[in-house]
């Protein structure tokens, strides 16, 4: 009987010590759980970004993010990060100045699927307080969807799309005009040169679509349509469509298309005789243009907020050996503004210099006035002629 008392109360002392290790570990678990749950919300990111970026240890990552195959974009950044921290930056953090400098990290956006990898890793990297570029529409605009979940701040340089800024996002920025700007630079052009009637050709794609839609909406009398066609760019003969538009009469072609696919249809266009005037918006932007088409391209005219005429061009002339780009003075004037914001806000908090753009930027960094929705619509848009391989400014 005793012994059976004794079985008893050892088995009673091991089933309450297995439970307390149980509800130890069961405890320990949930908190695990918990946390490592947290850590993967959009509050852990945004709040542990935050508190890296008021710890100010004088550095300050920022991903800039462009085509692999387009350097000119880093040569601008990393031009104006050079004049940045030659120049210095200063935080002011509790009672004391911490002097601070720039440190970028570069990534890909050439695909579909470099550009989610790079917008994800930016996101999982706590130490990067900005982001700058995104070569196009369709990769800047999911990307600020994530930036604006993480609390990163994001000064876009390419994306045209209305889309982009129209949603009155937080930390979302844009130096370039809209589509609306150059569309209605275009017109003003078109009207300026009696071409009134206009032959519209875009790609189906985001940029094509999105040129299309706004081009169709804002053209007026004198100005009229007198067709329009779309084309794959997955496609490379585009000349039985071209001949069906041939029977029409026009004045100028708009080329609602960009890059290497705007290329491949100008010099179409050019072989089967159609010799008037092309024009088009920032998706033509690009030198590249007139090998790409076979040296088929002049009598093309560019909307471009590069003019080539400008003190940046000097420098970047002076420090790479060629003249500037529209992507190079993008890719610098993203930086300038950014790190002007920073200064004047006195913190790389992303929070902070998001307030700073938009409600206190009024005497900033070269004129630049940002809206409630984070776009600079004030930026001059120019029209550039492509003769013999470079760009002439027309006006």
């Amino acid at each position: 009987m005793r012994i059976q008392v004794s079985i008893l109360r050892n088995i009673k002392a091991t089933l309450r010590t297995i439970f307390h290790v149980a509800l130890f570990f069961g405890i320990s678990f949930g908190i695990y759980r918990g946390f490592f749950s947290y850590t993967l919300t959009y509050d852990y990111s945004l709040n542990t970004r935050s508190d890296i970026a008021n710890q100010g240890d004088g550095e300050i990552h920022v991903a800039a993010v462009w085509l692999d195959s387009d350097r000119a974009f880093m040569d601008g950044v990393n031009l104006a990060v050079k004049e940045v921290n030659e120049q210095g930056l200063v935080l002011k953090l509790d009672d004391k100045k911490v002097k601070a400098k720039l440190v970028i990290h570069e990534y890909d956006d050439t695909t579909d699927d470099s550009a989610q990898d790079s917008r994800l890793s930016i996101a999982e990297d706590h130490k990067i307080v900005a982001v700058v570029g995104h070569s196009s529409s369709a990769s800047a605009i999911p990307a600020s969807i994530t930036y604006e979940y993480n609390g990163i701040l994001f000064i876009s340089t390419a994306a045209t799309a209305d889309l982009l800024t129209e949603h009155n996002f937080i930390y979302t920025f844009s130096i370039i005009p809209t589509e609306e700007f150059f569309v209605g630079k275009l017109i003003k052009f078109s009207k300026e040169r009696n071409w009134n009637k206009l032959l519209l050709v875009f790609s189906r794609n985001l940029y094509g679509l999105n040129l299309y839609q706004r081009f169709s909406a804002q053209v007026e009398p004198p100005l009229e349509i007198v067709a329009a066609r779309s084309f794959f760019v997955e496609q490379s003969d585009y000349k039985g469509m071209i001949y069906d538009l041939m029977n029409k009469d026009f004045d100028a072609v708009v080329m609602a298309a960009a890059e290497e696919h705007a290329a491949k249809m100008i010099e179409q266009l050019r072989e089967m005789g159609v010799n008037k005037p092309i024009i088009g918006g920032d998706g033509l932007d690009i030198l590249k243009i007139w090998d790409w088409s076979n040296q088929t391209a002049n009598q093309t005219y560019v909307a471009s907020i590069f003019s080539g005429k400008n003190e940046f061009n000097e420098k970047f002339k002076s420090t790479y050996g060629v003249e500037g780009s529209y992507s190079a003075y993008q890719g610098y004037e993203a930086i300038r503004v950014l790190a002007d914001a920073i200064q004047k806000t006195g913190s790389s908090n992303p929070i902070q210099v998001a307030s700073t753009l938009k409600y206190g930027y009024a005497q900033g960094y070269g004129g630049y006035f940002f809206d409630k929705n984070g776009l600079a619509s004030n930026k001059e848009i120019y029209i550039k002629q492509i003769v013999d391989g470079r760009f002439v400014l027309v006006e």
